[in-house]
């Protein structure tokens, strides 16, 4: 059954001729017991050739398939995989193993110890131990595999034979310091609008946080700028500071205008010097939080958080209940004063206190922290003196940890000592009290006061999917200060409420069935010099019926004006057959005693890149509002508008947001960059993906952002590949990189761009070359084997080349050609031409 000289089988000949084939495989790949070690060898005259071609034309072809990569016994540089995850690349003895056919690796005891296996369970004794160890047979399940051809040693271990302190570790000298490289991300809103009772009121506002990273030092810098109707500009700076990570004490060195840690006391902001732990440079579970803004807004509303008086996020949410989970935070604990200001002018306030029950360490695990510097005082404060801080906490046994505090300046000295206990199915429980003293009158150095404060902490998530995620209390005697309360009383601002009496925080989350989850959160206050309480709460439920989704919330929030305002509202989402995610919404609230309904569509186009939102509302008292809002998410950056149309109002609003990378290489865009970020490089090859983040690609010159990476641990950087140009080889599309906290790391994945060359063979009488035979280059390297009808799929660099076939030895078994990729005909991505070899 020749082969036809122009590439026309029938499917009877191809199924033939497969069935041929896959029996000479499996003649040649068949087991002889007495012959275990010799080669495998397939048998060429299964190939069937045309009759003016040998029976055996194709044998060069199957004598490379049958040849693998054999190691003989030796020490080898091998990249280690340990439970389907990297571990380390290290320098291995091989040694053959009983049968001969395979090589067995030499695993010292501190190998196996870095990785995490429990050495005390194994029953062997420590001589046998310091030299090598056999795994497979000590431990049930484990299994060790060579890869020859890629040079890896791949380790899997049960679980219960591995230590859980080791989950996450890295080895600190993989810690990458990354480039050197200046960015700044920038948050750019303008807002124009009109109102009939107020007039014209137009605001501007600015948001940047930049960086510069050179060697081991980061600085960092958060600035703001703003301007209003009045024509009132103004500048401020929340931190500008430099740091460095101290590796070899877990820590990171800070100089400038940073906040002290909130484990202890409030955040303080200073401007000096400070050394805190940091928790990331230890194992998983060695280590321990931003806190979630939620909230409802009646229109499209500008929402502003601010820390200690700073600014640090602003962004505009759509009407309705809105979630914000991606605040960075320089303290662990505090209060965040949220300002939601609506499109008619509305302006809502409310002061979320945050913390977290971070006392407890594992045994052994200690956390510091030493500040010293001048009082970074906000606006309302005349004072600015010298401020010391220390910190510590120790994980002890029985579950417990022991902490404390001290701090002071020279009108104010506090002192906190602290136990937090686990306590098994009941939770987890801190307890602590400090000791204040403090001089309330700057002009009087006898007017001083001095209390204790007692707070209890508690902790619990409860086999019904109840979590209590944060419970306390906290009681102070009426001369008790905290560093805030005692600057705000020196200050005489006349927003010091007077000196806390007692606190009480709860958050509860309740799963109920398959798709129903409670969240309630709480929280009161009470003044020593007042009689009224403030409370604050939120509640939610939500739930699903089949495709509709539909939730119900209550909040009362602080207001400057009026302290009992409350919302209770119902949503109501249903997703329709039409655009791409597109959802229709109704939902009705009552605010301060007021009825209102709205209803609104919302949705994706564009590959997700752009979305949109229209809505129109309702109230009791007549008045209606329209809105319609873009966003779109850009390669360079995200971008935002937003019109709304009310009774008596109308406000026009826009909004940008993004990254600038400057490095060695030019300057790259991004839509945001996070505190440890990276920068991906193919050479000169644009428009490729990545995994990290679906909506980045990369440019003309093979650059693209990644926005996020973890600091001090393995972060796998994976390229999408899926639409690749057919004219591009990447070798490796996945590397791993460690970055350190701040760091900006390159991963670079070497890349070129080929011809794709689909030829068809024949010899100078017109007959096509034999199925097996080599092509290979002008250096010798193999770029394909000749198929069916004398047809060939190549990969080449472009412009003229020549070509060599070979299906022999002599020379009469072997001819070249040449061609020119430019001067072929480009038919779906793929070159093809007709090739006569001589």
């Amino acid at each position: 059954m020749p082969f036809s000289p122009h590439g026309s089988c029938s499917p009877v000949q191809r199924f033939s001729q497969c069935i041929v084939l896959i029996g000479a495989s499996i003649t040649g790949l068949k087991p002889d017991s007495a012959h275990a070690s010799k080669p495998v060898e397939f048998q060429s005259t299964f190939m069937r050739q045309m009759d003016t071609h040998d029976i055996d034309a194709g044998a060069l072809a199957l004598k490379t398939l049958s040849n693998s990569l054999h190691l003989t016994p030796g020490r080898y540089r091998v990249s280690i995989d340990i439970n389907q995850t990297f571990f380390d690349s290290q320098e291995i003895d091989f040694a053959a193993n009983q049968p001969g056919d395979e090589l067995t690796p030499c695993l010292p005891q501190k190998l196996l110890n870095d990785m995490g296996v429990k050495l005390d369970s194994l029953e062997q004794s420590d001589v046998v131990l310091e030299t090598c160890v056999d795994i497979q047979r000590l431990i049930p399940g484990a299994t060790v595999q060579m890869d020859s051809a890629k040079l890896t040693l791949s380790i899997s271990i049960p679980q219960i034979a591995m230590r859980r302190d080791i989950a996450g570790y890295v080895d600190p000298q993989r810690w990458d310091y990354g480039i050197n490289s200046a960015f700044v991300n920038y948050q750019l809103s303008a807002q124009q609008g009109r109102n009939d009772r107020t007039g014209q009121d137009n605001s501007h506002n600015l948001y940047l946080n930049s960086g510069l990273n050179l060697g081991v030092w980061r600085l960092r810098s958060n600035n703001t700028f703003r301007s209003d109707a009045t024509g009132g500009r103004a500048w401020s700076r929340a931190y500008t500071y430099l740091q460095r990570d101290l590796a070899s004490v877990h820590s990171q060195l800070t100089l400038g205008e940073t906040f002290t840690p909130g484990d202890v006391f409030r955040s303080v902001p200073i401007r000096g010097v400070q050394i805190a732990s940091d928790m990331s440079m230890l194992p998983d579970s060695q280590q321990r939080y931003g806190p979630i803004i939620r909230g409802v807004a009646q229109t499209r509303a500008k929402l502003e958080i601010r820390q200690n008086g700073f600014p640090i996020y602003s962004t505009y949410v759509s009407a309705g209940p809105y979630e914000i989970n991606d605040l960075t935070l320089a303290s662990g604990s505090g209060e965040l004063e949220i300002i939601l200001t609506e499109a008619n002018g509305q302006v809502r306030r409310f002061t979320q206190p945050y913390a977290t029950l971070t006392h407890l360490l594992r045994e052994g695990v200690w956390r510091y922290s030493a500040s010293m510097g001048r009082y970074n005082a906000p606006f309302y404060a005349t004072d600015d003196s010298m401020l010391w801080q220390g910190t510590l906490a120790m994980g002890t046994r029985w579950d417990s940890t022991v902490y404390g505090g001290l701090m002071g300046n020279d009108f104010y000295q506090a002192t906190t000592v602290g136990l937090g206990k686990g306590l098994g199915v009941l939770g987890a429980l801190s307890f602590d009290l400090t000791r204040s003293y403090a001089q309330t009158n700057p002009d009087n150095s006898q007017h001083n006061v001095q209390g204790m404060s007692y707070a209890v902490k508690y902790g619990k998530s409860f086999e019904t999917r109840t979590n209590l995620r944060f419970a306390g209390y906290r009681y102070s005697t009426e001369g008790y200060r905290d560093f805030n309360e005692a600057v705000r009383e020196r200050s005489a601002d006349q927003r010091f409420r007077g000196s806390r009496r007692s606190m009480l925080e709860a958050s509860v989350f309740q799963d109920i069935g398959l798709y129903s989850s409670l969240n309630l959160i709480f929280s009161q206050e009470s003044y020593w010099q007042q009689d009224d309480a403030q409370r604050q709460f939120q509640f939610s439920f939500s739930s699903r019926f089949n495709t509709v989704n539909y939730s119900l919330y209550a909040s009362q929030s602080l207001n400057d004006d009026e302290f009992n305002e409350r919302q209770f509202g119902l949503n109501i989402s249903v997703p329709l057959n039409f655009g791409r995610s597109t959802t229709a919404t109704y939902d009705v609230r009552q605010n301060r005693g007021q009825l209102n309904h709205r209803a609104s569509v919302s949705g994706r186009a564009k590959n997700s890149l752009l979305n949109y939102r229209a809505s129109v509302t309702h109230n009791e008292t007549g008045q209606q509002s329209a809105e319609l809002s873009l966003g779109y998410q850009a390669p360079f950056a995200s971008l935002g508008a937003g019109l709304t149309q009310g009774t008596d109002f109308n406000t026009l609003s826009l909004n940008a947001s993004g990254a600038l990378l400057l490095h060695a290489d030019g300057l790259e865009t991004g839509p945001y960059l996070g505190e440890t970020s990276g920068l991906i490089h193919v050479p000169n090859i644009a428009n490729v993906g990545q995994l990290n983040d679906s909506s980045a690609r990369t440019n003309d010159r093979g650059y693209a952002l990644i926005p996020y990476l973890q600091p001090f641990r393995i972060n796998r950087v994976i390229l999408d590949t899926a639409q690749l140009d057919p004219n591009v080889e990447i070798d490796n599309g996945v590397t791993q990189v460690v970055p350190r906290r701040g760091a900006v790391v390159k991963a670079s994945f070497p890349a070129r761009k080929v011809e794709r060359i689909l030829v068809s063979t024949r010899d100078h009488h017109g007959v096509a070359l034999p199925f097996g035979a080599q092509i290979s280059n002008a250096d010798g390297l193999v770029l394909g084997i000749v198929g069916q009808a004398g047809q060939a799929l190549l990969s080449t660099d472009e412009g003229q080349q020549i070509i060599y076939v070979r299906w022999g030895k002599t020379s009469a078994e072997q001819c070249q050609a040449q061609f020119d990729t430019h001067s072929m005909p480009l038919e779906q991505g793929y070159r093809v031409q007709d090739l006569v070899c001589r």
